[in-house]
């Protein structure tokens, strides 16, 4: 640059640790940047907010930075990002790569023999699948579960729609619930009778009770009810034996 009179001003570079000679009437002045102060924090607030944007991602996602947000507005942007990772789930990921890999994957089964169906059932199996995507989760899981039973005590949604939603398989937690109904109503069963003959030497066993002769239709041996709740519940191997009052041929 030149000064007020126009004469060039000489620059010069200067490294850590160097000595330079000045001129007579010369003088150094160092570089003095303004400091920004308090508004550094709100220029970089402004610039995350417009990568946050950009890229569809949720400020308080993006930076982990949640003080001036609250449920409505956390809640509102959660559904809009959610809608738009949905659409690339659907319409890029599911669409454009999954699906080709589960069509290479059953042809590959049918050409190695190692999937035995006609040409027209690989063809169906290629079509009939249901890709269930990860599971979300809400910010108030509660509200959502309600609305989620509204929706489907009013017949708007079915039940396994809410359980693909939320990652899962209808046909593998019907099972569940069938085997965990099962198993509790096993434990919750009383233990079975002793069968006769095997009650303690202190109490007196109960007299036989004479039974009508049966007639012929009633002559092949079948389990008692005993026998059979006792391989149920008891570890023990039954004895499978005629009942009383059955004849043998």
């Amino acid at each position: 640059g030149t000064d007020d009179e126009g004469i060039p001003e000489a620059t010069a570079r200067w490294s850590p640790g160097s000595i330079c000679e000045l001129l007579p009437d010369e003088n150094i002045e160092f570089s003095a940047p303004a400091d920004v102060g308090a508004t550094y924090e709100m220029f970089q607030y402004r610039n995350l907010l417009a990568i946050a944007a950009a890229i569809g991602v949720p400020y308080a996602n993006l930076t982990g930075d949640v003080r001036q947000a609250n449920y409505s507005s956390l809640r509102a942007a959660l559904l809009q990002f959610r809608r738009r990772v949905e659409r690339l789930q659907r319409k890029v990921l599911i669409h454009q790569f999954c699906r080709p890999v589960w069509a290479r994957f059953i042809d590959s089964a049918v050409i190695s023999g190692v999937l035995g169906v006609p040409a027209e059932m690989a063809a169906e199996l290629k079509t009939k699948v249901i890709w269930i995507p990860p599971k979300w989760e809400w910010v108030d899981p509660l509200k959502d579960r309600q609305a989620e039973q509204l929706a489907v005590e009013m017949r708007f949604k079915a039940r396994s729609q809410v359980i693909i939603q939320e990652g899962g398989d209808p046909e593998q937690v019907d099972q569940q619930i069938a085997a965990d109904g099962a198993r509790a109503a096993r434990l919750a069963d009383p233990q079975p009778p002793p069968a006769r003959g095997s009650a303690d030497a202190g109490d007196a066993a109960p007299p036989p009770q004479q039974n009508p002769p049966a007639s012929p239709a009633r002559n092949r041996p079948r389990l008692s009810v005993t026998s059979v709740a006792r391989v149920t519940n008891t570890p023990r191997r039954p004895t499978i034996g005629p009942q009383r009052g059955s004849r043998n041929g």
